[in-house]
């Protein structure tokens, strides 16, 4: 038995003598590569509120907030910026009724922000059609996609 524990002894004693910690007071390596001059820092992704649908070289924000829907227009970057349509109009048939329900979004406080009056009854979970509408009168351009909203 004693042979066993010097045994084990001798070989935890070796096995910590190879191990050598590192010097406490060594600076870490510097850097290798610097950035340019002139380079721009790399912008952070912003976040998009709400269901994220993505459209063209951006993306909208489709959520419902203080019962109402609200959609926001996002740059590649995630960023909020000025839409490029006038107002949305939206479709959907709630669970439990056949007839569908519609709402009109409007611009209203901020950039690239939209809203509407109808107030959305829950569950919140259905399928979205939504209009983007570019300019006033029967001719103007729109804009079609379907969304399966869930908040």
């Amino acid at each position: 038995m004693k042979k066993i524990v010097a045994l084990a002894v001798a070989l935890m004693a070796w096995a910590g003598a190879g191990a050598q910690p590192a010097p406490a007071n060594k600076a870490p390596a510097a850097a290798t590569t610097t950035p340019a001059a002139g380079a721009k820092k790399e912008e952070k992704m912003g976040k998009i509120e709400g269901v994220e649908i993505a459209r063209g070289t951006g993306f909208l924000g489709l959520q419902i907030a203080n019962g109402v829907f609200k959609l926001t227009a996002y740059d590649a970057k995630k960023k909020p910026v000025a839409a490029d349509f006038s107002k949305a109009a939206l479709r959907w048939t709630p669970v439990g009724l056949k007839n569908p329900e519609r709402a009109l979004l409007v611009p209203s406080g901020g950039v690239g922000v939209f809203s509407a009056d109808k107030i959305v009854k829950p569950p919140h979970q259905f399928r979205l059609f939504v209009t983007l509408i570019k300019g006033d009168g029967d001719d103007a351009p729109v804009e079609n996609m379907v969304v399966e909203f869930k908040a």
